[in-house]
């Protein structure tokens, strides 16, 4: 049976203080204290039932009960982290939440996670991940003594189904766009494809944030689950983008007829939630062009890195526009070897190789730094 203690000390400026402390015994009969200090009595009773060992034992505690206890340890994470608990326990949980914890098994737990595997294998790992937590935070709590999801198999993400739009179909894409989307929305596919801009962070630019004089946008923060952050998604993602000039002047046009300071505003002002953009605009668009393959608008992503790659550009560039911290990102989850990839080697490998044949693009100048052989630098050094 828990109980409470009262323990009374002085701080470092000398003040008095009194906290309560819960003095519980584990399964094993092993004494402790809990290393949470309550301000009154009442609090510290409130939260008795958490330590009773003789209420709660291991004998006893549901699945419902090991999640009630880490409800508690969450309350201090993310919203979004929260709000996702809350979804795959009432999506998957609920079923087994009165079951006995003592009572599960690895064969009946395996078959639970399999038949969630078939409908989704993304929330099959992530509820896995998320039960094998709550069970880790009871056996800190000295509720249960071994972790059985443990013993679950693994559970084996498929590959991103990736569908980038070519390069030769961007400029028809984007002229399809200007003809059936209004202009707020042409606007941001342009933009999605020319920047390689997450989503949070294009529906969460201000007009302060674009420097047409510089052609770059400042990302400082990101509009997700309607609220606005300014806690960047990694290191690098806060950040300075830069686009190209005619990107620039649609964006020019396009900011002297908005009124207000959200670059985007949705039909009231505020800021445009991705998933209305994505179930109003972008799918309807998609059908409407022809497209019946599932290309995301996280996919324009990768379209951005393919044009990067497939036109010389550095891939530390890539990187740093779309706001990664490792270069691995970029190239292994992002780049792609397309067909566009492929024909721009074959056509340099065939001019490398065919004689007489200059490495210069076609409607192209040669470039001033371009690559010369070491007789014509000793012939341009001595003169």
């Amino acid at each position: 049976m828990a109980g409470i203690r009262k323990i009374t000390y002085k701080n470092k400026k000398g003040v008095e203080k009194t906290r309560y402390y819960i003095i519980y015994k584990d399964i094993k009969g092993k004494q402790h204290t809990s290393g949470i200090g309550y301000s009154t009595k009442l609090e510290a009773r409130k939260h008795l039932s958490e330590y009773d060992t003789d209420s709660l034992s291991e004998n006893d505690i549901t699945v419902k009960g090991i999640f009630d206890l880490f409800k508690k340890k969450t309350k201090k994470y993310a919203d979004g982290t929260q709000y996702n608990y809350k979804k795959y326990y009432d999506r998957y949980i609920k079923d087994i939440e009165d079951v006995k914890y003592y009572k599960l098994t690895v064969i009946f737990l395996q078959e639970f996670f399999d038949k969630i595997e078939l409908i989704s294998p993304h929330s099959a790992q992530y509820t896995l991940k998320m039960c094998k937590a709550a069970v880790n935070n009871a056996i800190k709590k000295q509720k249960i003594r071994e972790n059985i999801f443990n013993y679950i198999d693994t559970i084996e993400l498929p590959k991103a189904n990736k569908n980038h739009i070519d390069i030769k179909s961007i400029k028809q894409f984007l002229e399809l766009a200007k003809q059936l989307l209004s202009k707020r929305d042409y606007v941001i596919v342009y933009l999605f494809i020319g920047s390689g801009l997450r989503e949070g962070e294009l529906f969460a630019l201000n007009k302060s944030d674009i420097n047409l004089q510089e052609l770059s946008i400042e990302v400082n923060k990101q509009f997700t689950r309607n609220k606005l952050k300014y806690k960047p998604k990694t290191d690098s993602s806060f950040r300075t983008v830069y686009i190209f000039r005619d990107l620039g002047d649609v964006l020019e046009d396009y900011m002297s007829e908005v009124e207000g300071e959200i670059l985007f505003p949705n039909s009231i002002g505020g800021y445009i939630n991705a998933t209305n953009f994505r179930e109003r605009v972008w799918k309807p668009f998609l059908e409407d062009i022809g497209i019946s393959q599932r290309i995301r608008i996280h996919d324009l992503r990768g379209s951005y890195v393919d044009m990067t790659l497939s036109n010389g550009l550095s891939p530390k560039f890539a990187q740093n526009q779309l706001g990664h911290a490792k270069n691995a990102t970029t190239m292994d989850w992002y780049a792609k070897n397309s067909q566009d990839m492929i024909d721009i080697a074959q056509e340099t490998f065939n001019q490398i190789f065919s004689s007489g044949e200059k490495m210069v693009k076609k409607n192209e100048v040669e470039p001033e730094n371009k690559i010369i052989s070491m007789a014509e630098y000793r012939n341009n050094k001595g003169k």
